[in-house]
C-alpha cells in the first residue's frame, strides 16, 4: 500500500492543490493528514491564496480516502464541511501487519513513549511544520513538515509511506 502525508495545510488552496495534484501523480492508496487542515491559527501568517471552502471541496473530491487526526487549529466548523472523520485526537489503521497512528503531535510530550504506548509501528504527526524521521527501537516516528507553511529552515514537503509484507519504507520529498 502506497500512502501520502500530508500535514498543516492552514487553508491554503495553491498548497494543498499543488500537494494533491503530486499525489495522485504518485498514485496513493490513500492520503493520511494529521491535522491543522482548514484554519490558520492565531500564530501562522496569512497564506497566499486562503481558500478554506475550497480546500475542503478538493478534499472530499479527491479520488483517493483521508485518514485525518484532529490539530490544534481544527474545529467542529471543520467538520462540518469535510466528509471524513476528523476529530479523533488518535486515529489508528492496521495495514499489512503494522499499526500505523496518526496524532497531530502537539499534545505529545515523547514520541518514543507513544510509540510503546500505544503500540504502534508507525507514528504520524504534524504540528512542529518540520519533517521529522525518528526511529526508536519500538518504531518510527514520521513527520511529513507542512505543504503550507514550513518553519526552522525546512522547505514545503511531504511523505509517502509504502507498506508492503510487513514492512515500511518512508520518503520525505519537498515540493517544488
Amino acid at each position: 500500500m502506497k500512502i501520502g502525508v500530508i500535514s498543516d495545510l492552514h487553508g491554503s488552496l495553491d498548497d494543498t492543490e499543488r500537494a494533491l495534484t503530486l499525489l495522485k501523480k504518485e498514485n496513493v492508496d490513500l492520503v493520511i493528514c494529521p491535522g491543522d487542515v482548514l484554519y490558520i491559527g492565531p500564530r501562522n501568517p496569512m497564506p497566499k491564496n486562503y481558500n478554506p471552502a475550497k480546500v475542503a471541496e478538493l478534499i472530499n473530491h479527491f479520488p483517493k480516502p483521508f485518514i485525518f487526526s484532529r490539530g490544534n487549529c481544527d474545529s467542529e466548523v471543520d467538520q462540518m464541511v469535510i466528509k471524513y472523520p476528523m476529530l479523533q485526537e488518535v486515529a489508528y489503521l492496521w495495514v499489512d501487519g503494522l499499526l500505523i497512528a496518526v496524532t497531530h503531535g502537539h499534545k505529545v510530550e515523547a514520541f518514543s513513549s507513544f510509540l510503546e504506548n500505544t503500540g504502534a509501528n508507525v507514528v504520524i504527526s504534524g504540528h512542529t511544520h518540520t519533517p521529522v524521521v525518528e526511529k526508536f527501537a519500538s518504531g518510527v516516528h514520521f513527520n511529513p513538515g507542512s505543504i503550507t507553511l514550513p518553519k526552522g529552515g525546512s522547505k514545503k514537503s511531504y511523505g509517502i509511506l509504502t507498506i508492503k509484507n510487513g514492512k515500511y519504507e518512508i520518503e520525505l520529498k519537498e515540493i517544488k
